[in-house]
């Protein structure tokens, strides 16, 4: 089943066609701002005319305005083509990455970037369901730390400090989907 994976909670523009772990296609691309142009093009030029049977679009949380722009783009595209389209949360896509980097793991602390200096997290155990993100300000101790958001707190160190990864998508169980709906830290 290939999924057409959307991020763009953050300061990266994420996009990757997956099959279950087996990434087919991918473009991440640190741009800051101007999702909305950059979105659509690219989903243009990774897929060029091969469909998909669903979307996981990340829901945040992160940037306001990038998560709707991606939710917005995922519906679109998914009433278009006729298929599915879940909701996945950014910290279960960080949480993946530090995963698959250390299969050993049992838990991460997983960080995303909140914006204005801020950093949002949850401990996420292997099975990648997130629970929801809580503001925090100083890194905890004890447990692996993954994320741009890490780079926030003094004195953390992290498994890595990217941002979400569409790439990571794929690994994401049932569960760990659901609704695309804008999910915010301290909701």
């Amino acid at each position: 089943m290939t999924i057409l994976a959307l991020s763009t909670s953050s300061p990266a523009l994420s996009i990757a066609l997956v099959d279950g772990g087996h990434v087919l296609a991918r473009h991440h691309a640190l741009i800051g701002r101007g999702h909305a142009e950059a979105l659509v093009p690219a989903i243009a030029a990774l897929l060029g005319d091969q469909r998909v049977d669903s979307i996981i679009v990340d829901i945040g949380p992160g940037s306001y305005t990038g998560i709707r722009i991606g939710i917005a783009a995922a519906r679109a595209l998914g009433v278009a083509w006729g298929v599915p389209v879940h909701g996945a949360s950014a910290l279960s896509l960080v949480a993946a990455q530090a995963f698959a980097a250390d299969p050993l793991l049992a838990e991460t602390f997983a960080l995303i970037d909140a914006g204005r200096g801020h950093a949002a997290g949850a401990l996420i155990r292997s099975d990648l369901l997130a629970p929801p993100p809580a503001m925090v300000t100083i890194a905890p101790t004890g447990v692996a730390l993954a994320g741009a958001g890490a780079a926030l707190l003094p004195g953390a160190a992290a498994l890595h400090l990217d941002h979400p990864d569409a790439a990571f998508a794929g690994l994401l169980p049932a569960a760990a989907l659901g609704l695309p709906q804008a999910l915010y830290a301290g909701d």
